[in-house]
């Protein structure tokens, strides 16, 4: 088995689930103008995809739902077929509306756990084999905030990423070689929709998510890849002036 280290080097290719809109979609416009390859997943495809000119190669979009093991292989499959991406980013992710936990419905609960946490293992499944066999390889799990400290009437958001935190912890304790695994906080409000549905009248004081994502590619790629950091780790906050009234 071929063991590369990944610290210390450029990469030039990565995976992201969840690009359609939000933080996913933002990390990916960064991620191009830095000159790194990106194979984007979305749940369903756009027409108006097709028509986003910044998806052209060598990037691609596919639709890759993350509750659907078989389509995020074929996405795996696809995004490895010539080079094995340097990093995959499980991003994907959907909130619930506030409300107490007792009274929130059972298909609710279900369904943010299968995006927000089996939707991670799924993307894991799909591309760790490809890490193993090349021995390396960085996969950042998004987690938050609300992962780590609870808020009220998120329950079911909490508990998924909570969820998320214990998995990558797991993962380090099981990852060989250069293989590593970070639960990514992106540390605090960003002005996104799933903000705005449950912030609502709040979210404008966050920084844009086009600002985090420029600033969150550059610590992915500075302070997380190059440096050979794993575990649980959080976006630094966006400096001031780049976005939105506390940003």
């Amino acid at each position: 088995m071929h063991n590369q280290s990944l610290a210390g080097r450029d990469f030039k290719k990565i995976a992201i689930t969840g690009v359609s809109q939000g933080l996913g979609r933002a990390l990916a416009k960064a991620f191009m103008a830095q000159g790194v390859t990106v194979f984007g997943g979305v749940r369903k495809l756009p027409a108006a995809a097709h028509a986003d000119g910044s998806w052209g190669a060598p990037h691609r979009i596919m639709e890759a739902n993350v509750t659907d093991e078989a389509a995020l292989g074929a996405f795996a499959h696809e995004a490895c077929a010539q080079a094995v991406p340097d990093i995959v980013i499980a991003n994907a992710g959907i909130i619930n509306e506030r409300a107490a936990a007792w009274t929130i419905p059972v298909d609710t609960w279900r369904d943010v756990l299968d995006v927000n946490t089996l939707g991670i293992v799924r993307t894991l499944r799909a591309f760790m084999p490809a890490f193993l066999a090349r021995g390396s390889g960085l996969f950042i799990a998004i987690s938050s905030g609300w992962g780590r400290e609870a808020t009220r009437g998120l329950g079911p958001y909490c508990a998924s990423k909570f969820a998320v935190e214990g998995l990558v912890g797991s993962l380090q304790t099981e990852l060989p070689g250069q293989i590593r695994a970070v639960a990514l906080d992106p540390g605090g409000g960003i002005n996104t929709g799933m903000l705005a549905a449950c912030l609502p009248g709040e979210n404008a004081d966050y920084p844009t998510p086009e600002a985090w994502g420029a600033h969150a590619a550059r610590f992915i790629t500075e302070g997380i890849f190059a440096t050979g950091a794993a575990g649980s780790l959080t976006v630094p906050p966006v400096p001031a002036g780049h976005g939105g009234k506390n940003g």
